[in-house]
């Protein structure tokens, strides 16, 4: 039902039509930007798409434990005489720590077979299983790739947040400034208008012989010095509108047309609830945790090599086709296979290297984590400064603007009886736009270093 809804706002919003054109502009609220970044951008679809490799890449690792069934054939035959022909099919099962299972059934037959390859004539089946008790018992590479695949899908769900952080976080930016600039059109548009009817009336009275012509000069002066400033507010409107557009989409990734936008932003600011300053969570900082613990992985993996292969093979040989017949210890002791290797490097020249080079990419990441905790340490003490000396400055301009709005009013008074100038209430009025424009101003900046803190502590796509 929601997702119903937004899609409704979302065509009516964005209609290109020249009858929603003419019409009064929509608003468009953070609570439904959002909602339309989080549906629609490319960016949140992208970011999604990474719990899906993260599966994949997990299902791959768990390929390296898949049954395998393999099968030999062999045979020669020459000038009509059989020389030999061999069949062995066999299943093997790879586990945990180094162990696999395997099971086969060989049949050989032929003129001119080995002894040692002639088998019974049902064929002769086999199960067995062989252990790593050296090199591959505590890892090895099937190990190595789980281990490292389950470490991706933690690491994609912090890249999923680092991403989404970053793109709320700049969408934030830009709707925060969109509504600036909308409030300050506002500001210059009431100022214009307000000129031009005062140009009227001294106009009015000049022709009337109230006032001097002088006056008309002033206030047609002040009427065309205000057109340029809103013109200006028009195009930084605009501009900031263009900006906003990015983040707005539509279904299958189709941007919408910034020329066809009518909406107006909410009049109240962003809300941001920040509950704590810790920078612990930020994804940015906790991806270095995860490339530690892959190169942990490998390092690990590679610390394998400085022990000797021991390899153990033991299996139980059986006529026919049923291989886990007469299991006891007489018949074993008859009927069984065996194989040990062993093998050890004389130097581990190579191994103590790969080591070497394991530890030392994991002290590089462990430095450049130390470098980024200590960044946004730094740029979150900055924030917390700004907020609290913006939040005092909005406090100081909103008693300045009272300030302000009651000189202009007393200057229009004295004005009435002609104990003030026409330049005086300009300029108290200069002042008051001036002051307007400030408030404005520093409301936005206070907006956007809540953001910001939000987005240091990795909470501000939790927090929409």
């Amino acid at each position: 039902m929601k997702k119903s809804r937004l899609v409704f706002f979302v065509i009516l919003l964005f209609s290109v039509s020249n009858v929603f054109a003419q019409e009064v502009a929509d608003t468009l609220t953070w609570n439904s930007f959002v909602g339309i970044i989080k549906q629609y951008h490319p960016v949140t679809v992208k970011a999604k798409l990474l719990g899906d490799l993260a599966k994949a890449k997990k299902r791959q690792a768990w390929g390296g434990f898949d049954p395998k069934l393999e099968a030999d054939f062999d045979r020669k035959i020459y000038d009509g005489t059989e020389y030999y022909s061999f069949l062995t099919p066999q299943v093997k099962l790879p586990l945990w720590y180094g162990i696999e299972l395997k099971s086969s059934y060989s049949e050989a037959e032929g003129a001119f077979l080995n002894p040692e390859n002639k088998l019974p004539k049902e064929g002769l089946s086999y199960a067995g299983i062989n252990f790593q008790l050296g090199k591959g018992l505590l890892m090895d590479s099937r190990r190595a790739a789980f281990k490292q695949a389950q470490i991706f899908e933690d690491a994609s769900a912090n890249e999923q947040v680092r991403i989404l952080n970053d793109l709320f976080y700049e969408a934030g930016e830009n709707y925060i400034n969109w509504q600036n600039k909308s409030a300050n059109l506002k500001i210059f548009q009431n100022a214009l208008n307000l000129s031009k009817v005062r140009f009227n009336a001294v106009k009015s009275g000049f022709f009337n012989g109230d006032k001097p012509a002088i006056d008309t000069v002033e206030a047609q002066l002040q009427v065309q010095q205000r057109e340029i400033s809103f013109q200006q507010a028009q195009l930084e409107l605009k501009q900031a509108e263009y900006g906003l557009s990015t983040f707005l989409w539509l279904e299958n990734s189709t941007p919408v047309d910034a020329d066809a936008l009518n909406i107006k932003p909410q009049d109240e600011g962003i809300l941001a609830i920040l509950t704590s300053h810790d920078i612990k969570s930020n994804p940015k900082l906790l991806s270095y945790d995860f490339k530690i613990k892959d190169l942990n992985i490998e390092r690990r993996l590679k610390a394998e090599s400085l022990k000797p292969e021991f390899n153990i093979g033991l299996g139980l040989l059986n006529q026919g086709r049923t291989p886990l017949r007469n299991i006891n210890s007489t018949y074993w002791n008859q009927n069984n296979k065996v194989n040990v290797s062993f093998a050890i490097p004389l130097t581990f020249s190579k191994a103590r290297g790969d080591i070497a080079e394991a530890k030392i990419k994991i002290r590089q990441v462990e430095l450049d984590r130390d470098l980024m905790r200590n960044e946004l340490n730094i740029k979150m003490k900055q924030n917390i400064a700004e907020v609290n000396t913006l939040q005092n400055q909005l406090n100081i301009l909103k008693t300045t603007l009272g300030n302000s709005e009651t000189l202009l009013k007393g200057e229009e008074t004295k004005f009435k009886f002609g104990d003030s100038s026409l330049f005086l209430i300009n300029s108290r009025e200069t002042k008051l736009i001036e002051i307007q424009e400030k408030l404005f101003l520093v409301e936005a900046k206070l907006n956007k270093a809540q953001i910001k803190s939000l987005w240091l502590t990795g909470g501000l796509f939790e927090n929409l």
